[in-house]
């Protein structure tokens, strides 16, 4: 009985906070004496639970390997997560001046992400401003270096955006829409661009993709690949762009003009009376046909012009406006005899009593 009772008097021990820690930094000393290096690096990294336990780790770790710039590194990663920034900030300046080039990438790229968090918790203008400054040089270290993947260029692509840097933003889009990407707003994005650059063979291939994929505004790319060549007075490649893709009546109309334009008449004449005979509405009838004479006369082809005029007369004999046209015609190019026989065939028909 008196047993039991000095076992129950007896005073409780309690381990101070101060013994804890030591026993803590003894097992700390044993485990980095004992353990191999690289398998507790791997231990710290895959912990994600105690943040705070790993740094205690990983800051006794560099005491004994205090030029282990993998551990830094890890530790930089680790004060991220764990939301001690400042720290952070310290190693990840070392190492951004490290002579390991894979450390300074992953330094480089670990420091754009802390900054570019911290970018967003800056309320004053001036001091956002200069945050974005230094996110800037940041990200042109990155991009100049090429320190990024492939998976990743989407992810640059909208960091050149966020950032306003034109010709890293306009590079990254290139190298998306080579690699497959057609996504129509990258590419109108990016041809835009390359003509505000005046890169003339890019902003044509991307013409191009637009007319291939962009289906809602396809006439549209084709009159821009149009006036883009013929901005650069590269007739031959403009006639080309109309020729293979004039299948509307303003395309094709748009393709005479150009014959027009560059004094090829007969080509005009032949896509006139084309669009004359296609014509529904008299209007455009008459359009394309005054037109097609036009052109014929033009190309100095009086008489095949007359033959035409002539073979036409009855179709266009009650249309005063043609009617008009034709007297015209005939008066201007001499044939006053054909001017009166069409007169006095309208006095017969069209006014008779």
């Amino acid at each position: 009985m008196s047993d039991v009772h000095n076992k129950l008097t007896q005073k409780k021990y309690v381990v101070t906070y101060k013994e804890l820690i030591f026993i803590f930094c003894v097992f700390v000393i044993i485990l980095v004496a004992l353990y191999p290096k690289d398998l507790l690096k791997e231990e710290i990294v895959s912990e994600k639970a105690n943040y705070d336990l790993s740094m205690l780790y990983l800051k006794n770790l560099l005491q004994h390997n205090p030029d282990d710039e993998s551990l830094m590194l890890i530790l930089a990663t680790q004060s991220i997560q764990s939301g001690n920034k400042d720290l952070a900030i310290r190693l990840l300046e070392l190492l951004l001046k490290s002579e390991n080039a894979k450390i300074r990438k992953k330094a480089l790229l670990l420091s754009y992400e802390l900054n570019k968090e911290q970018y967003f918790y800056i309320k004053e203008p001036a001091l956002q401003k200069k945050a974005k400054k230094k996110l800037k040089k940041l990200f042109y270290l990155i991009y100049n270096g090429n320190l990024y993947a492939d998976t990743d260029l989407q992810r640059w692509y909208q960091e050149a955006i966020f950032l306003d840097a034109t010709w890293p933003a306009y590079t990254l889009a290139k190298q998306m829409i080579e690699k497959g990407n057609h996504d129509i707003k990258l590419i109108k994005n990016t041809f835009y661009t390359a003509v505000k650059l005046k890169k003339k063979s890019d902003a044509l291939y991307l013409l191009s993709l637009l007319i291939k994929y962009d289906a809602k505004e396809h006439k549209k790319w084709i009159l821009q690949k149009y006036n883009l060549y013929m901005s650069f007075k590269d007739y031959k490649n403009a006639e080309q762009v109309l020729v293979k893709n004039a299948k509307s009546e303003d395309l094709k109309n748009l393709l005479a003009d150009f014959y027009l334009f560059t004094k090829q008449y007969s080509k005009a004449a032949k896509i006139y009376f084309s669009l004359y005979r296609q014509s529904v509405e008299q209007e455009g009838r008459d359009y394309y046909f005054q037109k097609a004479i036009e052109a014929l006369l033009s190309a100095h082809k009086v008489k095949e012009a007359v033959k035409i005029l002539k073979k036409n007369e009855d179709k266009f004999l009650f249309d005063q406006q043609m009617r008009e046209f034709f007297l015209k015609v005939y008066m201007m190019t001499e044939r006053l005899d054909d001017a009166a026989k069409l007169s006095e065939k309208i006095l017969k028909r069209v006014y008779k009593k």
